[in-house]
């Protein structure tokens, strides 16, 4: 384990911008972990984790502590049990269940990022999410510097946000989770995108993670040496069952799913393209051609370029719909 001072951290994150870390480590293991948060705690810096930095927007600025980048691996299967590394490619992990006949995860192929950030953001995708097949995780508790493990039910997973995101949970840091699945043929199908590719075909566990796959790479970018995103900027807004009734009421074709508790989930992607965004260039940021969900990065942009665009698109939508879109990116600002 070395400790690097003003590394740049635009090359470790999928949008190619942010300014350099005060100080910047790599982990492989729980004893450099360790290591690691002794030095911070030592010379009083505050710590941030890095894991693949697709999920991240860093400030122009320096970064002030300790960056840890979280490379703890490994895969180890067990019966219908995955216990995998926080740093460990998701992706991976996907791979690695199918290939051992085991359900639950294949609709949630191709998501970059690592394991430790798939559960801190409670990843989801047709029809499937993290929280549904979660047994437990480990972590490391800095304010004790103990391991510990939580529960599924601990970890308070859901919409695209977890317990580690607030400041209760701010001291524990992934190390690794376990993810129970099933053996028996078990095809979540449900999703739009996937009944229109079946039909009324009874899919293999292997041909449900290509076609998931395939679909992705059609609507999404993925980063380039030249283009940069973190995929989904937004998350979907939720608003209530009688807000969503006046929206259709001036704009028919809505989309709306209730989600129960008298709340209906829209299409975040839906309301952007509707006020003309999708396909649109601002210096060197744009949003996605493919996706309006998506904003990307050209060379050359700054975290700045990118927190503006954001903000003009979230006033749009605002103004014309009566509806905040939230970041689904974590912004370090």
């Amino acid at each position: 384990m070395f400790i690097k001072k003003n590394v740049k951290l635009a090359k470790y994150n999928t949008f190619h911008t942010g300014g350099p870390a005060e100080f910047f480590v790599e982990v492989k293991s729980i004893d450099d972990l360790k290591k690691a948060v002794e030095f911070a705690k030592k010379n009083k810096l505050k710590i941030s984790i890095l894991g693949s930095g697709s999920n991240i927007l860093i400030a122009d600025r320096r970064l002030k502590g300790l960056v840890i980048k979280i490379n703890i691996r490994g895969i180890a299967i067990t019966g219908n049990t995955i216990l995998a590394g926080a740093g460990e490619s998701w992706d991976k992990v996907v791979a690695k269940a199918v290939s051992k006949d085991l359900w639950g995860i294949e609709n949630l192929s191709l998501i970059p990022g690592t394991v430790g950030g798939a559960v801190y953001q409670n990843i989801g995708a047709y029809g499937a999410q993290i929280k549904d097949v979660l047994n437990f995780v480990d972590v490391f508790d800095t304010k004790i510097q103990k391991l510990t493990r939580l529960s599924s039910k601990d970890c308070r997973l859901d919409y695209r946000t977890s317990a580690f995101q607030d400041k209760k949970g701010a001291h524990l840091i992934i190390i690794g989770a376990s993810l129970m699945l099933n053996k028996n043929k078990n095809p979540n199908l449900k999703y739009p995108d996937l009944v229109e590719h079946f039909k009324n075909k009874e899919p293999t566990l292997n041909e449900i993670r290509k076609a998931v796959i395939k679909i992705r790479k059609k609507k999404l970018v993925y980063p380039t040496a030249g283009i940069g995103t973190a995929g989904s900027f937004f998350k979907n807004p939720i608003i209530t069952v009688a807000d969503y009734q006046k929206l259709l009421s001036d704009y028919p074709d809505i989309k709306g799913r209730e989600i129960g508790d008298g709340l209906v989930k829209l299409s975040a992607g839906q309301l952007i393209q509707m006020t003309g965004w999708k396909g649109k260039k601002l210096g060197k940021t744009g949003v996605s051609e493919k996706h309006a969900l998506v904003l990307v990065s050209y060379k050359g942009a700054q975290t700045k370029d990118i927190l503006k665009l954001a903000q003009l698109v979230q006033r749009s939508v605002k103004n014309r719909f009566n509806v905040l879109l939230e970041s689904e990116v974590k912004i370090v600002a």
